[in-house]
């Protein structure tokens, strides 16, 4: 089954409303409900939104939601406007109430049995708590280096940040640790790889860095002029 099959899969208990060589737009079958574009391809601005959720969002388990947060207000709005122009819907960003020694930080969720389908059918982000769980789908690693690029920024832009005097990450996905190293490595970037015990969760976690000039390989492979503003939102460099 290729990507344009599996994504029609995905959205087949839901009512067509119009079709096209590149979309498809659905709603609920019963009830109301709003409609919802589904793009039947994998491009620059889907790549960038799935490694989004993959970094600071999470497939709800009881309600098609999918919801998002971060302490960036800029970079949530950014990617408020990526899902207008992918699904034809506006979303809500709401700030989330302060917590003790912890930043303000904004949230936004997506009602949409749609999205939530395709993010968990197609590109295989984990219902639930997914943190040890999460993988880079397939079709991320088919797609050219573009598209792989803009993925890479969607995840340095959410769970990327300053580290070891360089820029990386962290994760608790010993799997997505390999996905990442591999993709990075793909487009030109090698990594430094290290893992260790988190003590207060005695949880083994593993982390990649890399010299922060090396972002502009992913903006120089990168087509989306959008993502690439993104990525200089966050580090500035």
């Amino acid at each position: 089954m290729n990507l344009q099959q599996k994504i029609l899969e995905s959205q087949k208990k839901l009512k067509i409303i119009n079709k096209n060589k590149k979309e498809i737009f659905v709603k609920a079958k019963f009830g109301p409900s709003k409609i919802t574009k589904i793009p039947l391809h994998l491009n620059e601005e889907m790549a960038f939104f799935i490694a989004a959720i993959i970094g600071d969002g999470h497939l709800k388990k009881s309600k098609f939601q999918v919801k998002i947060e971060m302490s960036n207000e800029l970079i949530m709005n950014d990617i408020k406007k990526i899902c207008s122009d992918l699904f034809k819907r506006e979303f809500n960003i709401h700030k989330v109430k302060e917590r003790e020694r912890k930043a303000q930080s904004y949230s936004m969720c997506m009602d949409s049995k749609a999205i939530h389908n395709l993010l968990a059918h197609v590109y295989e982000i984990p219902i639930g708590k997914k943190s040890h769980l999460v993988k880079i789908s397939k079709h991320i690693f088919n797609s050219n280096k573009s598209i792989k690029s803009a993925f890479l920024i969607g995840i340095m832009i959410t769970d990327g940040g300053r580290r070891r005097r360089q820029v990386g990450l962290s994760t608790a996905s010993k799997q997505l640790w390999k996905d990442l190293i591999k993709l990075f490595r793909e487009i030109g970037i090698n990594v430094l790889k290290d893992t260790w015990i988190y003590k207060k969760y005695n949880k083994e976690y593993y982390g990649i860095s890399f010299k922060a000039e090396n972002l502009k390989i992913l903006m120089r492979r990168c087509r989306s002029g959008q993502t690439g503003q993104i990525l200089l939102d966050k580090f500035n460099f």
